[in-house]
Formats: structure tokens, C-alpha cells, sequence
């Protein structure tokens, strides 16, 4: 099963929570300070992998955060980035073309800027304006550097707005951490793979996922994007309660292609009541077109807990379902043909 995987993508998984032992030193390191009283809004640059980390941060501050921030994908900026706005650059190759034209208009509205990124470009420019770097390692396919681009992002935050941020608090990550991902591994487990059996069910269906807001919103996205990119699979997300406005009709449909479709609810205890109602009926809803339901619980106590437990199983069901296709998980050949096509057009 494994022959596909011919540049060992697994040791990604599997090194996950020295991502983020690693990142707490790189953070350290940094000594980045920023004055909250000085700072009016908070705006992420970043595509792909490098924008995830910044829309699954805003979930999990939900109920701490009370500067806006969005995350923006794109070539440009909005209006209202101006020198009281804290931009963070996030590219982890550093020449990602969107973000660095993004980040050139910020300069040019003196806002306050910090990149996190390996290297390339944004790495010069940052030395070139004197900006403040999370640098983190090379060599990963980014979207396998969740672990350095989320806790670099989550401590600089976190350090603005007086959250824990210190050893111990990531000593216990890291021990949660390898927890999960010694029992998604079928090779250090014992017993059944839970991981392993979702991705043989998800086989030759195309999957459709349901997070729910506020706290879960996007970690949806992140498991769309994973069987995208590692899997080689189609995928669908969506959120509850917006989708119970608009998505849901959509199961009405009198079509055999609606057999192709297995749908993923993530969740997690410590839901409000109407939502956890609205999910409930939703799931009667597609149950009642004969359609397969499943359920991924987040483990732990807080949202970053929860976040924590859904990345790493997303890994590792994007991982064994592109075993199962006997698709080797690294390879991305769309994207690299789309940026070659346009390298030449530039």
C-alpha cells in the first residue's frame, strides 16, 4: 500500500508536533513585541495553505479577539488598511505572487507589517524594509507547514492580546499532539484505525464536509483542501448554520448522482443547543435521500484543542485515501502546471 508514497509524505505527519515545539522556539527567538493600543485591525495576506492558518486562528478566538481581522486572498488590499493596521504576510515559499503584491500595497499605506515565511522573496523584502520574520524551516510542501504557519501566527496574536503562550502551554500541545497521531498511525497503533477505516469509506465517493460556525468554520475548508491536494479528490465544504439557508435545498435533487456523495459532519461537544438542532435535521435531511452520513468528533477541551485534534486527522484520512487511489500524496500537478503557464505570461 505504501509503494506510492515514494517521497516518504508520511514523516510530515508524523513530525507534526515537532511543528509545534518548533515553532514556540522560533517565536522566542523572533522577540516580536506589538502594542495592541497601537494597532485598529488585523489583516492576514496569504493563499492556500498559508491563508488556512489565519481563517482557523479567527475561529479559535473567537471569543477572544477583539480586533477584526480578516484574512485576504488576493492580489490587492482593502481601503481600510492604513499605518494602524498590523498586516501579516504569510507565504511559505515567499514568492507567492498574490501575496507579495499585497503586501507591496500595505508598504505602500505604512501599515505595520511581520512576515512568516522559509525564505524567498518576502524574506528579502522583509530584510530590505527591516519588517519583523517568523522564519521557519524550508522543505515542506506548504500545506504540510500548518504546524510553523498556524502557532507562529497564533503566539504573535496571542502575545498582543494576553493569551497563554508559554512553555507548558505547548509542552501539553505537543503531548496532545503525539497522542493523536500515534493513533492514526497504523504503524504505532493498536487496533482499529480510525483514520484508515474513514478513508476506506470516503473511497470512490466524493466527500462533503459540514463544520459548524463559530468555532469550526473553517476547519471544513482544511479537510476540503487536503483531499484536494493530497488525495487527488474532489471535495465540498460548507458551514451550519449558513448552508441550512441555501445548500440544503440542493438535496432535493431527483439525480442517481447524488449516490456519488458521502457527507462529513465535524463537530464538537460543547456546541450551542440550535445548532447542534439544525445539524440534527440536516442530517435527517440527506439521510432520507439514502445517502451516507458520518461523524468526526474534535477532541480536547478548548477550540484550540479542537482544531488541533481535526488538522491532524485530516492529514491522515487525505493521506491513506490517496493510498487508496495509489496517488502519491506530494504531488501537485495542476498547481505546478498553472504556475509554469503563468510564469511565462508574467
Amino acid at each position: 500500500m505504501y509503494s506510492v508514497d515514494k517521497t516518504n509524505f508520511k514523516k510530515y505527519l508524523v513530525n507534526f508536533p515537532h511543528q509545534i515545539a518548533e515553532s514556540y522556539k522560533i517565536f522566542k527567538q523572533a522577540k516580536i513585541s506589538l502594542k495592541k493600543d497601537k494597532i485598529n485591525n488585523i489583516i492576514c495576506l496569504g493563499m492556500g495553505g498559508s491563508a488556512i492558518a489565519g481563517d482557523i486562528l479567527s475561529d479559535v478566538l473567537f471569543d477572544s479577539l477583539t480586533l477584526p481581522l480578516k484574512v485576504n486572498r488576493g492580489y490587492g488590499i482593502p481601503a481600510y488598511c492604513t499605518e494602524s493596521s498590523l498586516v501579516i504576510a504569510s507565504s511559505y515559499s515567499g514568492n507567492t505572487e498574490e501575496t507579495l503584491s499585497a503586501v507591496e500595497a500595505a508598504r505602500k499605506k505604512k501599515a505595520r507589517i511581520v512576515a512568516i515565511t522559509s525564505g524567498g522573496e518576502l524574506l528579502s523584502l522583509a530584510q530590505k524594509y527591516k519588517w519583523p520574520v517568523l522564519q521557519i524551516p524550508e522543505g515542506f510542501p506548504p500545506r504540510q507547514a500548518f504546524g510553523y504557519m498556524f502557532f507562529t501566527l497564533y503566539q504573535l496574536i496571542g502575545k498582543m492580546i494576553s493569551l497563554d503562550i508559554s512553555e507548558g502551554f505547548f509542552n501539553n500541545l505537543v503531548h496532545k499532539a503525539e497522542t493523536i497521531v500515534y493513533r492514526c498511525n497504523e504503524e504505532t497503533a493498536s487496533g482499529k484505525v480510525f483514520a484508515k477505516d474513514l478513508a476506506l469509506h470516503i473511497k470512490n465517493k466524493i466527500p462533503v464536509i459540514y463544520s459548524s460556525d463559530p468555532y469550526l468554520s473553517a476547519i471544513g475548508v482544511r479537510w476540503k483542501n487536503q483531499f484536494q491536494e493530497n488525495s487527488k479528490s474532489m471535495a465540498f465544504s460548507n458551514v451550519i448554520p449558513e448552508m441550512n439557508h441555501n445548500e440544503i435545498v440542493g438535496w432535493e435533487l431527483e439525480n442517481e448522482c447524488l449516490k456519488n456523495y458521502l457527507v462529513l459532519f465535524i463537530e464538537h461537544e460543547n456546541i450551542h443547543p440550535r445548532i447542534n438542532a439544525r445539524i440534527n435535521l440536516t442530517k435527517n435531511i440527506i439521510r432520507d435521500r439514502s445517502i451516507e452520513v458520518m461523524e468526526v468528533y474534535a477532541e480536547g477541551d478548548t477550540p484550540i484543542e479542537h482544531v488541533l485534534s481535526l488538522i491532524i486527522t485530516s492529514d491522515w484520512v487525505s493521506y491513506y485515501l490517496a493510498l487508496y487511489y495509489e496517488k502519491d500524496p506530494i504531488n501537485i500537478v495542476n498547481i505546478d502546471y498553472l504556475k509554469g503557464e503563468l510564469k511565462k505570461q508574467s
